[in-house]
C-alpha cells in the first residue's frame, strides 16, 4: 500500500508526458503523402505555367521567397509574381521538385524540405544557360481538409559541392 502512494507522482507525469507526445505527433501518414503531393503539384503548375493553379496551392496570406530574392505576400501577389517570372527568366522552363523531407510541428502544421532543377533559362540574348540547382522549404498549414503553402522560401546554394566551407 505504500509503494503506491510514492508512485502516484511519477505515475502522473508519465501519463501527462504520453499524452502530451501523442498531441504533437504527426495526425497520419496521409497527411504526409499529402503534404508530399504539394511537391508535384508546384511542379505540374510550374511546368503548365498557370500561376493561378500555383497561387490556389497557397493559403490567401501565405508568402514566397524565390531563389532569385522575388518576395510576394498573398495569394494574388504571390500569383502575380510566378507570372512575372515565366515572361522574364524562367519564360520557357520547366521544373523537377521534390519534398524530400516533412517534419509536423504541430498536429496542422509541418515543414518540409526540397530540392529543384530549373531547366530551359535563357539569357536576354536567347543564349541557353545552365540548369539551376536549389534547395526549398515549405511551411504547410491544413484548413479543413486541405492542406496549403504558408510559405515557401527557394534558395541556390552559393557554394559549390565540394568546396571548401561546405
Amino acid at each position: 500500500m505504500r509503494i503506491f502512494p510514492r508512485c502516484l507522482p511519477a505515475l502522473a507525469a508519465f501519463i501527462g508526458l504520453a499524452s502530451l507526445s501523442l498531441a504533437q505527433s504527426p495526425s497520419s501518414a496521409s497527411d504526409e503523402k499529402d503534404i508530399r503531393a504539394i511537391g508535384a503539384q508546384i511542379q505540374d503548375a510550374w511546368n503548365k505555367h498557370d500561376a493561378k493553379m500555383l497561387a490556389d496551392l497557397w493559403l490567401t496570406d501565405g508568402d514566397y521567397i524565390s531563389s532569385t530574392g522575388r518576395t510576394a505576400t498573398g495569394r494574388a501577389e504571390v500569383e502575380r509574381a510566378f507570372a512575372a517570372q515565366w515572361s522574364g527568366l524562367y519564360k520557357g522552363t520547366r521544373i523537377a521538385h521534390t519534398l524530400t523531407s516533412v517534419r509536423f510541428l504541430r498536429k496542422d502544421v509541418a515543414i518540409a524540405d526540397g530540392a529543384f532543377e530549373i531547366s530551359g533559362m535563357k539569357d536576354a540574348a536567347g543564349k541557353s544557360l545552365p540548369t539551376r540547382s536549389g534547395l526549398s522549404t515549405v511551411v504547410v498549414a491544413r484548413k479543413g481538409e486541405r492542406w496549403y503553402v504558408a510559405a515557401l522560401r527557394g534558395m541556390v546554394p552559393s557554394v559549390p559541392e565540394g568546396a571548401p566551407g561546405k
